[in-house]
């Protein structure tokens, strides 16, 4: 409901309209509704621009103890991205930010009960689909294979699904496939995964990295083993498996730089591999990727269906050491107490 003032002032009669959810009563940056205000120091600065780091945010005194109020400045009293990926009420929070390059340090703005949650991962991340939305809309092109589906799910109450229904033909290549345009490099491409039963021979789940019309494996889990591709097949690790129906949390680190891949399964190092497209030829430094692709692929002679599942995908820029943040203590100007 609107509230309306009406006013008489020099003879003129003034009608004022109040309206609810304006930037005035929400207390966006710049308002004064934020009654705290906390610097953040930032170890390790990064030159890359909007670097996604991970931010232990610990509760302060006056701040709602759902985090929604939270809001990050730079320097320049201009507001940075971000993403609060999980809350423990009244404890803390883990948020993601998107940095300005060498930033050594950014404000928190926060202690507003009437602010709502202003997080955006897809103003975070290079790319990011949780298939909360309940379609694919995210991605730039599926297959008519691919779908959203509420009964295999890693968290949340959706996850997206690649029906691979016919065995390997090259006309069929397009139907089992989700593309997402990117443009960066070096990256890393994380997210969780699972594989359905194979069929008669064989039933893989493959992250590709794409630029322009060369195609990098970045990994696959395929025939119970966590592999990668450049020519042949090759394991990250002789001892990691990919059972059927289960998730895994998959990181792939993309350091074209240094002409490395790096590889984590439910946090455990993997192992590297140096960086060649499928066809043998070496990933240049300057790469930079286009594409991110997850594509679903079986060959057999009978059996059933072979899925591929996928949840909570981010692709992000990657950097060896990454900026660490922390809370300020004392800093001028700040009200909060960490």
């Amino acid at each position: 409901m609107n509230d309306t003032w009406i006013f008489l002032m020099g003879g003129v009669l003034l009608v004022l309209l109040i309206t609810p959810g304006s930037a005035a009563s929400e207390g966006a940056p710049g308002t004064g509704g934020f009654a705290g205000r906390q610097a953040i120091a930032i170890d390790h600065p990064s030159g890359t621009e909007g670097l996604e780091v991970l931010f232990n945010a610990t509760y302060l005194p006056g701040m709602r103890p759902d985090f929604a109020d939270i809001r990050f400045l730079d320097g320049n009293e201009t507001a940075i991205p971000h993403w609060t990926a999980t809350v423990m009420e009244g404890s803390h929070a883990h948020v993601w930010l998107a940095l300005p390059a060498n930033a050594t340090t950014i404000t928190m703005l926060y202690g507003n009960p009437a602010a709502r949650d202003a997080g955006d991962p897809d103003a975070v991340f290079l790319f990011y689909e949780d298939y909360e939305r309940g379609d694919l809309s995210r991605w730039s092109f599926c297959g008519s294979n691919a779908a959203v589906r509420s009964d295999v799910v890693r968290s949340g109450g959706y996850a997206g699904d690649i029906n691979v229904s016919e065995p390997d033909l090259r006309e069929l290549a397009n139907n089992r496939i989700c593309l997402a345009n990117i443009s960066a490099g070096p990256i890393i491409v994380e997210g969780d995964f699972l594989v359905s039963k194979f069929g008669k021979w064989c039933g893989s789940g493959y992250i590709q990295a794409w630029s322009g019309p060369d195609r990098l494996y970045a990994l696959h889990l395929r025939n119970g083993s966590v592999q990668y591709y450049d020519g042949a097949h090759r394991n990250f690790s002789a001892d990691a498996r990919a059972e059927e129906e289960t998730w895994y949390h998959i990181k792939v680190a993309l350091d074209t730089p240094n002409a490395t891949g790096h590889a984590w399964m439910d946090g455990r190092y993997l192992g590297k591999m140096t960086l060649r497209f499928a066809d043998g030829s070496p990933v240049p430094e300057e790469t930079i990727f286009t594409d991110i692709a997850l594509i679903g692929s079986s060959a057999w002679g009978s059996g059933d269906p072979h899925h591929f599942c996928a949840d909570n995908v981010v692709v992000r820029n990657y950097v060896p050491v990454e900026p660490v943040l922390s809370y300020e203590v004392n800093a001028p100007g700040c009200t909060g107490d960490p």
